[in-house]
């Protein structure tokens, strides 16, 4: 009885999380072709009012779980019971730009384990989603990893590192060589999104946080692919993503 109540529980909350994702994307939405306000930027990281608004949206959404929230505008705290963690806009220069990859991404987290994924590309109503031991969707519609097994047919998704050596951004570009595609999205979230669905092979980067991957690793796990994600820092994390062939 105990198993079925938990797996109750996390579709509601799985359908919970799909509603915020959807109003934060209307949201969004409606905002795009307005003049969108920074309020900070500093180095490559750039910040708009839009994105805590879209964070307050979806909190207040998420708000009657009793789970608490950590969030990349107004923080929280990641603990070993469950957790929601959202990331409002994943690729918020690309959506200040006019530019169509980015996403709001909304996780639920018990420790290291993601238990459900959502990840919404709400310009082009693609919505990922994924429940643990329950398969990966868009839209709906079951998604699988790619099965392709050689780095001369797979492509590589990744960000540039902002680096402080040039003997670092040539080891980057070295690991880089023997792949058939290398695409940058500016979007961690879509990028796991897009290994889940077969759409890249493979995703790596380092420095990035745990709200821009948190549901991507229920998503490509679920996919059955692998998630290899580990601290570097403080908060920061070296992620390897796969279709578990490479």
């Amino acid at each position: 009885m105990h198993g079925k109540q938990f797996k109750m529980n996390v579709n509601e909350l799985k359908d919970l999380a799909v509603d915020a994702a959807r109003q934060a994307g209307d949201f969004l939405i409606q905002s795009k072709l307005e003049k969108k306000e920074v309020y900070k930027e500093e180095g490559r990281d750039i910040k708009l009012i839009i994105d805590r608004d879209t964070e307050k949206l979806i909190r207040a959404s998420l708000l009657g779980t009793n789970i608490p929230i950590l969030g990349e505008e107004y923080g929280g705290k990641i603990t070993d019971e469950r957790c929601w963690v959202i990331d409002p806009i994943d690729g918020t220069a690309n959506y200040f730009r006019g530019l169509d990859e980015c996403c709001i991404s909304i996780a639920l987290m018990e420790s290291n384990d993601a238990l459900i994924g959502v990840i919404y590309n709400f310009n082009n109503n693609q919505m990922y989603t994924a429940i643990k031991d329950h398969g990966a969707f868009l839209n709906n519609t079951k998604i699988s990893v790619s099965n392709i097994a050689s780095k001369s047919k797979a492509s590589i998704t990744t960000g540039f590192p902002a680096s402080e050596t040039i003997e670092s951004s040539m080891n980057f570009l070295e690991d880089l060589k023997g792949w058939k595609k290398v695409r940058m999205f500016g979007s961690a979230a879509l990028s796991c999104a897009y290994v889940a669905s077969g759409k890249c092979d493979y995703y790596a980067e380092k420095g990035v946080y745990l709200w821009d991957i948190a549901a991507g690793i229920c998503l490509v796990k679920e996919a059955g692919g692998s998630a290899d994600f580990k601290l570097i820092d403080k908060e920061r994390y070296e992620v390897v993503f796969s279709n578990n062939l490479l």
